[in-house]
């Protein structure tokens, strides 16, 4: 084998979701860069894998990007592996392969299980728009409605945390009226579930019952358009300034929002 970094693939929970060639580059590594050494010891027990282990994260960069950049430079292969599915998906290593590329050094993708792959088969959206990855939603309100009304127009498929899934669900119902959401929970594992919520049920969902690792499959509607170019640190600072109703009779014209909705972003604001 080449000597390289390889971005190997891994289960997205059930063991099994592995490729013969993902194990026998494992195996053969000189290295396995992981973001928690704990968890893969699970996979690399499972089949019979030797090769040390070394936690990295983007954290690590600095410390490590020299004594990695050496190892390879003497031939050596390193494999860099997430928690689970395919590397830099949502998962630490983007600085490090542009290191290594900009120093000549070769680095192998390793197809495998995808969380986003399976996610946009199981949204069971048979429209015709164009799919958009989007990650984590960032945890503040207003930076989560920014990225949700810039790609509003396309399929979504998000990832999300039992900590976040209310406030990332609220944040697609406060910019349409109308939308559809699949989460799918545990995907590939032993309770693995799919669960529909839309504009009529969300309100009603009992989010707490849901645990582990999401997925959110979203279509808007693409005719809603309620707050578009939404200024939040304009809005924040006049209400700051001479109230809520006073501020809303200032912004309503310029953002085209009713009264009800302008009252409960301004509490939305509030609690960020």
């Amino acid at each position: 084998m080449n000597s390289g970094l390889y971005l190997v693939s891994t289960p997205i929970g059930n063991l099994d979701d592995i490729t013969l060639r993902a194990i026998n580059i494992l195996k053969n590594s000189n290295l396995i860069l992981c973001e928690n050494t704990t968890n893969s010891r699970k996979l690399l027990k499972k089949y019979d894998i030797k090769t040390s282990l070394s936690k990295y994260t983007d954290h690590d960069f600095y410390k490590k990007k020299d004594y990695i950049y050496k190892l390879l430079k003497s031939n050596k292969m390193i494999s860099l592996i997430s928690d689970s599915g395919s590397p830099l998906i949502s998962d630490p290593g983007n600085q490090l392969i542009n290191f290594l590329f900009k120093n000549q050094i070769k680095v192998y993708s390793i197809p495998g299980a995808s969380s986003l792959i399976s996610g946009i088969q199981l949204s069971g959206f048979l429209n015709k728009k164009k799919f958009t990855f989007i990650g984590f939603l960032p945890k503040k309100k207003e930076h989560k409605v920014k990225i949700l009304l810039e790609n509003k127009n396309n399929n979504l498929i998000i990832y999300s945390t039992k900590q976040q899934l209310q406030k990332d669900i609220y944040g697609i119902a406060s910019i349409s009226k109308t939308f559809e959401i699949i989460i799918l929970k545990e995907i590939t594992k032993l309770y693995e579930e799919r669960i529909y919520i839309d504009f009529k049920n969300y309100e009603s969902f009992n989010y707490s019952r849901i645990k582990g690792e999401l997925v959110l499959a979203v279509s808007i509607e693409k005719e809603i358009d309620k707050i578009d170019d939404f200024k939040f640190e304009e809005i924040k600072a006049i209400i700051s300034k001479v109230g809520v109703k006073k501020a809303y009779q200032q912004l309503k014209s310029k953002y085209k929002i009713s009264r009800n909705d302008f009252y409960k972003l301004s509490i939305d604001l509030k609690n960020d």
